[in-house]
């Protein structure tokens, strides 16, 4: 017998254990909602962890932007003195962010599709000798442009927020 719908297995287990030399018949999900449970409970602090560091690499970079902006303040100075717009004066700070943010997710890009690469494919398929499907590096691929574009993004607004309430002060 097949089961389509794992919610019926108490219909399966009734209809299975009144046969003719079936001693017992066990229901093995308990031993599975176990281990999803800590998939879970794994998923969700990774998740917990991931938006943390993000919040991270805003102040991160935020506190950065404002460090250059006080190291180049006298240059600021003079830029204001003749006339500059604030929106002249923030566009290289915003530029130096976004340039950054673009080399560390080239970096993290590179180091994904080499843990996928080297890691994944080359131990873990062997370990697991395919009992399961595992990550490829075509999937490694797909998320390098999303993090390259999540990156700059994200420097470019937070370096603009940090410069600009740099320069009201």
């Amino acid at each position: 017998m097949n089961l389509i719908n794992p919610a019926d297995a108490d219909i399966l287990i009734e209809s299975l254990s009144g046969l003719a030399g079936v001693q017992n018949v066990e229901d093995q999900r308990g031993y599975l909602d176990q281990i999803f449970a800590v998939l879970n409970a794994a998923s969700y602090t990774a998740i917990g962890l991931a938006a943390l560091m993000l919040v991270a690499a805003v102040l991160l970079i935020a506190t950065t932007i404002r460090l250059s902006a006080f190291s180049r303040r006298r240059e600021l100075g003079i830029m204001r003195l003749v006339g500059a717009s604030n929106r002249f004066i923030q566009t290289p700070f915003i530029l130096e962010g976004v340039i950054a943010a673009f080399v560390g997710s080239l970096l993290a890009s590179a180091a994904i599709v080499a843990i996928v690469q080297f890691f994944v494919q080359g131990y873990l398929s062997t370990t697991l000798q395919n009992t399961t499907t595992l990550v490829g590096v075509s999937d490694a691929v797909i998320v390098v442009p999303i993090l390259i574009a999540v990156g700059a993004l994200l420097a470019a607004s937070s370096a603009s927020v940090a410069i600009s309430r740099y320069l009201k002060v």
